[in-house]
């Protein structure tokens, strides 16, 4: 197969959607803030750790809130999850949604089909360009490779971004979208809807009770990829045509060059793909490891390492098994600091279970907290649990207000209330899953991790996973060096 040209391809007349797929092709203004001026004040924020990342971004000052009766959003990638999103934030009575993106003709037809007013567009980078002006928030909900690239332009045009998890597919994307949120001082959320939901915030009030005592470990673990997506296998053999309605240079976007294959990539199974997605840590790791730092207030680990099997040449693998150490953070912390250890491809911490007397019903995706008295499991799905010396306990659950976790982003914008995983939270909870697929390459190996320097010092082979070359025309101010 011949190679694609890296350059925006025109989708050509297609009168069966809608003349924004046209539309699309012609160049609009950019906003009056410029991208350069944009970057001198991301320069100014600084190299952030994540803790003054968020000092700087709790501070409502400056903030670029929506003036408008209603919040014009935009929508990147409508498929799956995507169309959740759509959906979601459509479906607040303040917003309008004006424009629709994705590089699958046919996906973006049934999105068409719910929002007919919608302009349509196959290239995101045409869509901001043209729609500037036009719109005031974009959701970001793509195949992890592609997360910050849309992200980043989207702030530097002052737009709200909203954005699914992970945050980036690099570790230096995840910080370089921190900085650049607090430098445009416009609203963001990552798509972490578990944060708001009620079992994480029941489990969060039952924690502050101090039932646990001092937490001294955290274990976090899920099925995933197991039946879920192909980890532990190398690159897909063969050929297959391009379906009609897919633009897979598009698709590819800042990543290299390689050819279709049908049903290893393109919509769902690109995530065990290093190229693509993040792997199960990346995936989940941003839904059950966000107690961690929100329990614990931790700031970044002091290092991390990985007792599985390494990646192959082209995915993560079946299972690991990651390491960390957290200094403490609040008084809910061990003094000495908090091992945490996550565990995917449907492995538990069996023997830990058996010590705390927690029999074979236990969650597939949790989190349980350990302390001297007594250890919380929190999963995203299930009320939280509370196990004792003495067997489990009984709980009355706290009675609390369901929220949105879309509308909430979309009443943030309106600056009526704080969002509550801005990239501020979600860069640096971002970083921490992403490091512990660096570590996968280094197995067994304790990767020391000085998180203001962005660096892993004496370990250059793993400093050179942190970030990633983007491919030839695809490239982006602010996410260009590491």
């Amino acid at each position: 197969m011949p190679q694609q040209n890296p350059k925006r391809s025109n989708p050509g007349p297609n009168p069966g959607l809608n003349q924004g797929l046209n539309q699309g092709l012609n160049r609009g203004s950019p906003r009056d803030t410029s991208r350069r001026d944009f970057l001198k004040r991301t320069a100014a924020a600084g190299a952030l750790t994540p803790l003054a990342s968020l000092a700087l971004g709790a501070c409502a000052t400056g903030m670029r809130y929506t003036t408008t009766p209603t919040l014009r959003h935009a929508c990147v990638g409508v498929g799956g999850m995507g169309d959740a999103d759509m959906t979601r934030i459509g479906s607040h009575p303040d917003v309008i949604i004006s424009a629709l993106c994705d590089v699958d003709r046919a996906i973006l037809a049934k999105a068409a089909a719910k929002f007919p007013d919608a302009r349509l567009y196959t290239d995101w980078r045409d869509m901001l360009e043209t729609e500037a002006g036009r719109i005031d928030s974009v959701n970001v909900t793509t195949p992890d490779h592609m997360h910050a690239p849309v992200a980043m332009t989207a702030l530097q045009r002052d737009l709200h971004v909203y954005c699914q998890k992970p945050l980036s597919h690099t570790v230096v994307e995840a910080r370089r979208l921190a900085e650049a949120a607090a430098a445009a001082g416009v609203v963001t959320q990552m798509g972490i809807q578990n944060h708001s939901n009620l079992p994480f915030r029941k489990a969060h009030e039952i924690f502050q009770t101090g039932v646990t005592g001092p937490i001294t470990e955290v274990h976090v673990w899920t099925d995933r990829p197991a039946g879920w997506w192909a980890q532990g296998v190398g690159r897909p053999e063969g050929v297959d045509p391009i379906p009609e309605s897919l633009d897979w240079n598009g698709w590819l976007g800042v990543a290299p060059t390689r050819p279709y294959k049908l049903g290893a990539y393109h919509t769902f199974a690109w995530r065990g793909r290093i190229d693509f997605g993040t792997g199960a840590q990346g995936d989940m790791g941003c839904h059950l490891m966000d107690p961690v730092p929100w329990f614990l207030e931790v700031d970044a680990p002091t290092s991390v390492r990985s007792m599985g099997p390494p990646p192959t040449t082209d995915s993560f693998p079946e299972w690991s098994e990651v390491h960390y150490t957290f200094p403490a953070g609040n008084d809910s912390c061990d003094p000495d600091g908090v091992h945490v250890v996550w565990h995917d491809g449907a492995r538990k911490p069996d023997e830990l279970f058996a010590a705390w007397g927690i029999g074979d019903d236990v969650y597939a995706n949790a989190a349980l907290f350990v302390g001297p008295d007594a250890a919380l499991l929190a999963s995203p799905y299930e009320d939280c649990r509370v196990f004792g010396k003495d067997g489990e306990h009984d709980l009355i659950l706290p009675e609390l207000p369901e929220i949105n976790h879309w509308h909430q982003y979309v009443e943030a914008c309106f600056g009526r209330e704080a969002a509550r995983t801005p990239f501020r939270y979600a860069g640096p909870l971002t970083e921490t899953a992403l490091l512990g697929n660096i570590a996968l390459a280094h197995p067994e190996v304790e990767l020391p991790w000085d998180s203001r320097a962005l660096r892993f010092p004496g370990h250059a082979s793993a400093d050179a996973l942190l970030h990633k070359p983007y491919r030839r025309g695809w490239e982006v101010q602010g996410l260009d060096q590491a």
